[in-house]
């Protein structure tokens, strides 16, 4: 098991700093996948796991959108292949949304896994590739 999951919730670490106007996003991004994880500690009711998932769909639009601006602006070389895993990502949310239509506690559980994935290979490999970059251009 990773060391982002700590005691059935998700830590941030400041190995996953790259600059702070993404980190906070990306910690933002970590109090809705707890709050997820309290839901299913509390017997998840269709409603609360779908406004969850409508955070999850908004702050993934925020986020993606405000990295992409960056790696255009800063014509960032790995553009293509991160936006690449953004396309992924939401397309991996809808078909687990999709899957489990009706079925809130399924869905809860493999969006917590797919997400812990997600985090672990995106903050850790392909989110530090850009660190440099966005540092280079004077974000800190």
């Amino acid at each position: 098991m990773s060391d982002i999951l700590k005691e059935g919730k998700f830590v941030w670490n400041e190995k996953y700093n790259i600059v702070k106007e993404i980190d906070d996003q990306h910690k933002q991004l970590f109090a809705i996948i707890n709050k997820l994880i309290d839901e299913i500690n509390s017997t998840p009711k269709q409603e609360s796991v779908n406004k969850i998932i409508t955070e999850i769909l908004d702050y993934k639009n925020n986020h993606f959108a405000t990295e992409e601006k960056y790696f255009h602006q800063f014509n960032y070389a790995g553009t293509e292949e991160h936006e690449a895993a953004h396309r992924y990502f939401s397309e991996q949310i809808i078909k687990i949304n999709d899957k489990y239509l009706g079925d809130s506690v399924s869905l809860a559980f493999e969006l917590i896994d797919f997400l812990e994935n997600w985090l672990i290979m995106h903050l850790m490999t392909i989110d530090q590739k850009y660190k440099q970059c966005f540092l280079d251009h004077g974000l800190r």
